[in-house]
């Protein structure tokens, strides 16, 4: 169960409490903290939230251009699966295809 806002919206963006605690550098307890209603993420959090959720929609266009474009692979897809993001923007692709996804994916 998600108890939290704060842990719905870093499962909705694929984190981890580590990747999570990363993000917003700070420890681990801090983001187990949140999650559990222990206490509430300070204003930050939101900002870092919301930057990652931008920066996924924006690669998840561009992917989707490239992939109406025909561009099926090449430096766009390589450079995705380096972060996070463009891991989730990736994801995001496959689930919106109506074919088989790249080979990358796989």
């Amino acid at each position: 169960m998600i108890g939290t806002l704060y842990a719905a919206c870093i499962a909705r963006l694929g984190l981890s409490q580590a990747l999570a605690a990363e993000l917003h550098k700070v420890s681990l307890q801090s983001v187990k903290n949140w999650c559990s209603g222990r206490s509430e993420p300070p204003a930050g959090v939101w900002d870092d939230l919301r930057a990652l959720e931008a920066n996924v929609i924006d690669l998840s266009e561009e992917l989707r251009e490239a992939w109406d474009d025909g561009e099926r692979d090449g430096p766009l897809y390589e450079q995705a699966v380096q972060s996070h993001a463009g891991l989730m923007a990736l994801a995001d692709l496959a689930l919106t295809l109506d074919e088989a996804p790249p080979k990358l994916l796989h």
